[in-house]
């Protein structure tokens, strides 16, 4: 789930040729309240990966193109591992035995996914013992600090949301274990920038990941909108309900303009019924 920094320029340049404004999450928000029919696009990345600092961020700059990411604030803490990093790494696609890989790492995907904070930090050990290829620090070394977050957000190029503490599956969570990674989030973002986050993005992201209970919690603690993985561009028909807006993620295999404009044309979403 990853592009390059020469098609996120790419990217950027196309998404202008084509009429399409490169905007902040505030002047995006802002449009859609205002029912502006003008096109745009906004920029995310999701959990505080370190190369949103070393390869995103000079791109932007480059660009003069402003992005928002979304803080998984555990792992810039180093309290919560990127388990899900490591794991790919140690169960690679291709190749003889591609079936097998695929099962085992949805297996301990699934593990990981089902155990709270500390039984997944636990987990991190057990996968490094038995998994050749696993290796525990990559859970904790490909994280942002806050130095870092903070150089980017002084630029006024970055707009920093929230995303839960830990990455969980929010679905699993309820009442004051739900609100307690919403709002710890929130407040660890505030503590460090000097100002509460107004946007948020939920861990995983489709409808049976977020759950029934976690859109009204985000609501509650305070954020104007949050934003799912629901493939689908910013329409009417899909953006009356803020904390429920849907976003397109574009990865290795879709890193292609012609990718892009299937996307921003809405032939996707039709073919798929969204």
């Amino acid at each position: 789930m990853a592009v390059t920094d020469l098609f996120l320029g790419d990217l950027i340049d196309h998404a202008r040729h084509r009429g399409l404004d490169v905007l902040s999450l505030d002047d995006g928000m802002a449009r859609l309240a205002e029912r502006d029919t003008r096109p745009f696009v906004c920029l995310t990345f999701d959990d505080g990966y370190r190369d949103n600092y070393e390869v995103a961020f000079p791109v932007l700059r480059r660009h003069g193109a402003p992005a928002a990411i979304f803080l998984a604030t555990g792992l810039v803490d180093r309290t919560s591992p990127m388990w899900w990093h490591p794991l790919e790494r140690a169960f690679p696609g291709g190749g003889a035995g591609t079936a097998g890989r695929a099962r085992a790492h949805d297996g301990w995907s699934v593990r990981f996914r089902a155990t709270d904070r500390d039984g997944v930090v636990r987990l991190v050990d057990e996968v490094a013992a038995r998994v050749p290829g696993f290796r525990a620090a990559e859970a904790y070394d490909n994280a942002l600090d806050w130095g870092m977050i903070r150089e980017m957000s002084a630029s006024g190029l970055v707009t920093f949301g929230a995303h839960t503490v830990s990455h969980p599956l929010l679905a699993g969570l309820s009442g004051t274990g739900l609100a307690r990674e919403i709002e710890a989030s929130r407040d660890r973002c505030a503590a460090m920038l000097g100002h509460a986050p107004r946007y948020f993005a939920y861990p995983f992201g489709q409808p049976h990941e977020i759950g029934a209970e976690a859109p009204g919690a985000v609501a509650a603690a305070g954020f104007a909108a949050a934003f799912t993985t629901t493939a689908a561009t910013l329409r009417e028909r899909n953006t009356a309900d803020p904390f429920r807006l849907p976003r397109i993620m574009l990865t290795r295999r879709s890193q292609n303009l012609a990718s892009v404009d299937a996307y921003v044309s809405g032939l996707t979403e039709a073919i798929k019924g969204v």
